[in-house]
């Protein structure tokens, strides 16, 4: 049972920052079948069932049905939970000519396509305040496994809490235990990190006036496409990476180095730029305080630096990148969350300003290859393979779950001049084997 009957409907209160997450969060997750036989292998009725139940004790306001602005200050949302109404989105396909390796070159587009294909599932779910929906799930059974794919709204999860969600999940259809308690009092969250809050203006709010009187924007001759990369490198392509990090920049820890390789190229394509830019997805979830909190504890930190100083030396992009992680902490964490809220949400406007300018080097790193996806376990084995779920944003990079066997794996979206420097790049091209990805449509 999902609710008793006098326990269809409770509200709880949001955080302001959680109205402001508009991006899906989401990891495509694949079974291999090891046995000649698909019955029984990943059963849909088992599954299904045990998304439910794990999400009702553990995520509640994700069965969220109604959203309104609160009169309390210290709680600016609500979400009504209506556990009568109907359930999130969960959708079955059946591809039995589909192997998994196509459907991860095809970026887990099914080929058949029942009421509702994922690609459109995923684009809803975006804004709570706007009505969207905040979970779909969808499994798609093909000839030698299955895929999972589960898509939470960042209103309700940063990639940690995912992962552990789907831990969870595992566990329940697995050995039939019920979840552990959770930690999702937004309303004491929001006020413990407040608390903490002390006015740090960050590098790129105090950027804003002079990126504004600054001419950003580069026309292009045309327009042009996006190009998704995959970087990889195996135990031993790692070993020689880590000795020219030695040699360039020793104490970087190699995804600062990368991040630093790739965010030089990203300035090298755009020649009249007058700064390069730089954004990583931080955490608060190292500090004990916010550990076992299940909501989003992570944000951008923006630093920027003249175009000429970043195409000059990738020891100093590297000290600026790691300088950048190392120095984050709670009250910074706090103070750009509050950016959110005021002024009709400045920062998200100014981010949108920033994320669509044209001849703007840029590029955003999640590095989530710590984050044990690989132990995963629904009762049939963990899965063979996480991938990224191709979106083709410029700039935008993604470092993989790591499999254990010393390897990396790095997602990159790059326009068409960027992707030009990237093939071109000697440091890359020895250190990595470079594949094109198919972008999403």
């Amino acid at each position: 049972m999902l609710a008793s009957d006098d326990m269809k409907e409770q509200t709880l209160g949001l955080c302001p920052a959680d109205s402001a997450a508009h991006l899906p969060v989401m990891a495509p997750l694949y079974f291999e079948n090891p046995h000649s036989s698909t019955a029984g292998f990943m059963d849909f009725d088992i599954l299904k069932t045990t998304f439910y139940h794990t999400l009702t004790l553990c995520l509640p306001h994700a069965l969220g049905t109604k959203l309104r602005e609160s009169s309390d200050p210290g709680t600016p949302f609500l979400v009504t939970i209506d556990q009568s109404s109907e359930l999130p989105l969960v959708i079955k396909h059946i591809d039995d000519t589909c192997t998994i390796a196509e459907m991860r070159r095809s970026g887990f587009m099914p080929h058949v396509q029942p009421e509702v294909i994922l690609r459109e599932a995923s684009k809803l779910v975006r804004n709570p305040m706007g009505g969207d929906p905040l979970v779909t799930l969808d499994i798609v059974y093909m000839k030698d496994g299955v895929g999972v794919l589960l898509v939470i709204s960042h209103a309700i999860v940063d990639m940690a809490a995912y992962c552990r969600f789907v831990l969870e999940w595992g566990l329940v259809a697995k050995a039939g235990s019920l979840p552990r308690d959770m930690d999702t009092d937004r309303k004491r969250f929001w006020d413990l990190v407040s608390g903490l809050a002390t006015p740090v203006p960050t590098v790129f709010e105090n950027h804003m006036a002079e990126l504004n009187a600054a001419d950003v924007e580069v026309p292009l001759e045309h327009p042009q496409a996006s190009t998704i990369f995959r970087l990889s490198a195996d135990a031993a392509a790692m070993g020689k990476l880590a000795c020219t990090r030695d040699t360039m920049c020793p104490g970087i820890s190699l995804p600062n180095f990368i991040s630093a390789l790739l965010w030089r190229i990203t300035a090298l394509a755009c020649p009249n730029a007058k700064y390069a830019y730089f954004s990583s997805s931080l955490t608060i979830r190292n500090d004990p305080r916010f550990a076992e909190y299940w909501g989003n504890t992570s944000t951008f930190k923006f630093i920027y630096a003249p175009r000429d100083k970043v195409i000059e030396d990738v020891g100093r992009v590297a000290d600026w990148v790691q300088d950048s992680v190392r120095e984050f902490t709670v009250a910074e964490f706090a103070h750009i969350l509050s950016l959110y809220t005021v002024d009709g949400r400045w920062y998200d406007r100014s981010l949108s300003k920033y994320v669509g300018a044209a001849g703007v080097p840029r590029l955003s790193v999640m590095n989530i290859s710590r984050i044990p996806f690989y132990d995963i376990d629904f009762g049939w084995g963990r899965p063979t393979k996480v991938m990224y779920q191709t979106v083709g944003i410029p700039g935008l990079c993604f470092f993989m779950p790591q499999t254990g066997d010393g390897g990396i794996e790095v997602f990159v979206c790059l326009r068409e001049d960027a992707a030009n420097a990237l093939l071109a790049d000697e440091l890359v091209s020895s250190h990595f084997d470079v594949e094109e990805i198919p972008t999403a449509k």
